[in-house]
């Protein structure tokens, strides 16, 4: 029986709405082109065409089900998959395909063993199956990690499984990766952003795969309004914080762009646990448009990532915080861009307690404390923090200026 478990917990996967076809090509000269799958989720419904010049079906698929494998293999092709339910799917490629005979070639002989398997009809039973118990991944990708240390111990971990070889066992954890208060913001995609970013290849830090993500044109950034109390600036057309973040396409390890592009050592024992619960309860769909969703989980997996880079991961965790903020504040969420702004003013005020800062370092820190607690509804110290910023020896004129102004419509409130 195929792990699908440990296929969610490892990707890639990608989510199929009802109704969407599922491609299958196969035939390609170029072996990079083709695809098959393993469904993790829901159910695919197989048509064909009938004598008739319509389309009829003629089985159902099933979670752990194999399918594409004879589009995969040759250039025939008979059958359409389309989505019964809302699917989740182990895409197998030339790369994946790589990784199975590595880390885990007794899943591999089973997706060759079913990729030319009968397709199976469904009862009425098993239909509901799949759409009542079969669709919770969840708890099962969670119980993964059990059966993941077990392998790691017995050395299956290694190269092409999405792990760095010679990784400890994990720990099993129940985590919640998004606080309590946080909800689903569907249909919210990124608005036409593609002139203003560029595709750049990227190494992870963490498993050391190599993956194709998004930089920002930041030479063609223009600033549509002038910099807020909290220092979030504006541009036309675009707001960077949906591309702050890059989370690697194999093992989710989140960071910064200038954490991927020159990285800096981290200690992997410090989050490995978290970020392995964290892989197994969620799925990033990385091929499709760029949703406020994707945004939302991968600063939140960068959090959890921040520990590991010991005294710059509180810088790192007060900047994600202040851009969840934000991100809350366009989806008009009041109650979690007030939650977020707190924990942002506190993680700033670690910054300020606890580290060595230039003089500009420390007008942005205070600014920010301020503006966060400002944005929070809570006042501990803010115009002193004001007050530095706006006073510092050798700082920056514009960060004092901000500084100023801000005292002044705060003075403007209270008259």
């Amino acid at each position: 029986m195929i792990d699908i478990a440990w296929l969610a917990a490892t990707g890639p996967c990608k989510k199929i709405p009802a109704g969407q076809r599922v491609p299958c090509p196969g035939g390609s000269t170029d072996p990079s082109e083709r695809a098959m799958y393993i469904l993790l989720k829901g159910r695919v419904d197989v048509f064909k065409a009938s004598a008739a010049g319509g389309r009829q079906t003629i089985g159902s698929i099933l979670p752990g089900d194999v399918f594409g494998g004879r589009e995969y293999f040759t250039d025939f092709r008979e059958c359409d998959y389309t989505a019964g339910i809302d699917c989740v799917v182990y895409i197998i490629n030339e790369s994946s395909f790589n990784d199975l005979s590595w880390s885990r070639p007794e899943i591999l002989f089973e997706v060759l063993r079913g990729g030319y398997m009968p397709l199976r009809k469904m009862t009425a039973s098993q239909k509901k199956a799949s759409i009542d118990a079969t669709s919770e991944l969840s708890g099962a990708a969670k119980a993964a990690n059990a059966m993941s240390a077990a392998r790691t111990k017995a050395g299956a971990v290694g190269k092409g499984s999405g792990l760095p070889a010679g990784t400890q066992p994990m720990v099993p954890m129940d985590i919640e990766l998004f606080p309590k208060g946080h909800k689903g913001y569907p249909g919210i995609t990124k608005p036409d952003y593609a002139k203003l970013v560029f595709p750049k290849e990227y190494e992870c830090p963490y498993c050391k795969k190599t993956f194709s993500d998004y930089k920002v044109f930041r030479s063609k950034l223009y600033e549509a309004a002038p910099m807020r109390f909290d220092l979030r600036r504006y541009y036309t057309d675009f707001q960077p914080e949906w591309y702050d973040v890059i989370t690697c396409h194999y093992c989710m390890f989140s960071s910064f762009h200038n954490y991927f592009s020159d990285p800096k050592p981290i200690q992997k024992v410090k989050f490995e646990n978290e970020l392995t619960a964290a892989r197994a309860s969620v799925l990033m769909d990385f091929d499709s448009e760029r949703s406020i969703d994707f945004v939302f989980t991968s600063h939140y997996l960068a959090i959890i990532c921040s520990e590991g880079y010991m005294s710059a991961g509180r810088q790192m965790r007060a900047k994600l915080l202040g851009n969840l903020s934000w991100l809350y504040e366009d989806v008009e969420d009041e109650e979690m861009a007030k939650y977020c702004a707190e924990k942002a003013a506190e993680a700033y005020e670690a910054v300020y307690a606890e580290s060595h800062l230039s003089a500009v370092q420390e007008q942005v820190t205070c600014l920010s404390i301020a503006g966060m607690q400002y944005r929070a509804g809570i006042d501990r110290n803010l115009k002193k923090f004001l007050f530095t910023a706006k006073t510092v020896k050798m700082g920056d004129k514009t960060y004092a200026k901000v500084a100023e102004d801000f005292m002044f419509d705060i003075r403007g409130e209270n008259e």
